[in-house]
């Protein structure tokens, strides 16, 4: 049944209705390989505007760039007026939903694909700004599960390029991370979650096929405090019936971190779609969205 499913799921998940002269589809040659990405545009941009801050969506395993849309993170960008970026992951076999972000290795596993996909995410933050006006100082990157992950290899080795993180659920940190500085990170994690458990043990049901050891969230805020350089006293941070977040920040260079614990949800994006059924993944909340992931991103542009 669960096979069924993912087989199905792009069939049956609606596309979203686009706006098309704000929605637009580019591709790049990268390491012999022809990538995907496409932009979402915010209500008013013009070319002669002012320069737009930009955030990088990296949807989860098997995912495309429709999942940014159905986790509605466009509208948020149509709020507050950023470009939204959308890559697309390559696939790393033939079977159904097989796209894959090359996150890397850490102490316990390692996940997915050997794409440069580093590489790939650079050249498309260069194409992005041959093509529009943007606000260098204020790209950001976010992602959810397998695109979390990736996002942390972003933190890792694109920090004099990207300004700020947010991860959902992500499986790890990678174990040769080491900004050339200090990245504010943003960590949100639901305690119903079965693919990347609260406690760091090993997924359940519907996500028990992968075959790696995953750190737990707290393991993931320390091991960012300790390369950040933060203090260890965090103090509160938003609020919202069952999301409660915490800051570490006194770090370094103006960094911080952040770590927001959701009770009740799942394996799914802050104020998303529930596309998928919630006995199979959790449920999703909607106490925490890409509004506060913003608000967080806000604060920290590049030093």
């Amino acid at each position: 049944m669960t096979r069924l499913l993912l087989a199905l799921l792009p069939m049956l998940l609606p596309l979203p209705l686009l706006a098309e002269e704000r929605d637009r589809n580019f591709t790049l040659q990268h390491d012999g390989v022809e990538r995907q990405y496409r932009v979402h545009l915010p209500p008013g941009y013009g070319d002669r505007g002012a320069p737009l801050p930009v955030v990088i969506y990296l949807h989860g395993g098997g995912g495309g760039t429709v999942s940014a849309y159905l986790d509605g993170v466009h509208k948020s960008a149509d709020q507050h007026g950023f470009l939204l970026a959308i890559p697309a992951a390559t696939r790393i076999d033939k079977k159904p939903m097989s796209s894959r972000w090359n996150g890397g290795r850490w102490k316990g596993g390692e996940c997915c694909g050997t794409a440069d996909d580093i590489g790939f995410l650079a050249k498309m933050l260069d194409d992005l700004a041959r093509r529009f006006r943007v606000d260098e100082q204020r790209v950001y990157a976010a992602g959810i599960s397998n695109g979390g992950l990736m996002t942390h290899r972003v933190a890792c080795e694109l920090s004099e390029r990207v300004a700020a993180v947010a991860t959902v659920a992500p499986a790890a940190v990678p174990q040769d991370c080491a900004p050339v500085r200090p990245i504010p990170v943003m960590n949100i994690h639901g305690t119903k979650d079965p693919c990347n458990p609260f406690d760091g043990s090993d997924p359940k049901g519907f996500c028990a096929r992968a075959g790696y050891k995953r750190m737990s969230p707290a393991e993931v805020v320390e091991t960012w405090r300790k390369l950040d350089g933060c203090g260890e006293t965090a103090v509160p941070g938003f609020r919202r019936g069952k999301a409660s977040c915490t800051r570490y920040p006194d770090c370094r260079q103006g960094a911080e971190v952040a770590f927001c614990r959701v009770d009740g949800m799942g394996h799914a994006w802050p104020g998303g779609a529930q596309y998928f059924p919630a006995g199979l993944i959790g449920p999703v909340s909607e106490d925490i969205s890409m509004n506060e992931i913003w608000t967080f991103f806000r604060e920290h542009p590049l030093p």
